[in-house]
């Protein structure tokens, strides 16, 4: 009982957090879903035994690690390429910034476009 409160009360939480702080609308209904499935199933754990057995699954935990195992993928996914697009986002900036701050010499051996350290 202590835990299924617990669980709960952090269900909740994360559901509160990501209506306030998640910008698209899809993603934040998606997971007010999932939030409030998690507390359906933290309140009625039998069910996923139900919903496990239809999928071909012995346990309902099973069921639900296979579910963790392929959200865990999908979110590494999705940060990877998050993290792609920024490297490129950066390596875009810094060309800019070194093109708009190149020096052409006036003369072979001058030296006084270099920045001095």
């Amino acid at each position: 009982m202590i835990l299924t409160s617990l669980l709960t009360v952090v269900f909740v939480f994360m559901a509160i957090y990501s209506a306030i702080f998640v910008r698209r609308a899809q993603i934040r209904y998606v997971l007010f879903i999932t939030y409030i499935g998690a507390i359906f199933f933290v309140w009625n754990p039998d069910e996923t035994t139900v919903i496990a057995n239809y999928f071909g699954i012995g346990r309902g935990l099973d069921f639900i690690l296979v579910l963790f195992s392929v959200a865990i993928v999908n979110a590494l996914f999705f940060i990877i390429k998050h993290l792609n697009s920024q490297h490129q986002d950066i390596t875009k900036l810094i060309r800019y910034i070194a093109i708009r701050d190149a020096r052409i010499p006036r003369h072979p051996s001058d030296t006084s476009w270099r920045h001095e350290q």
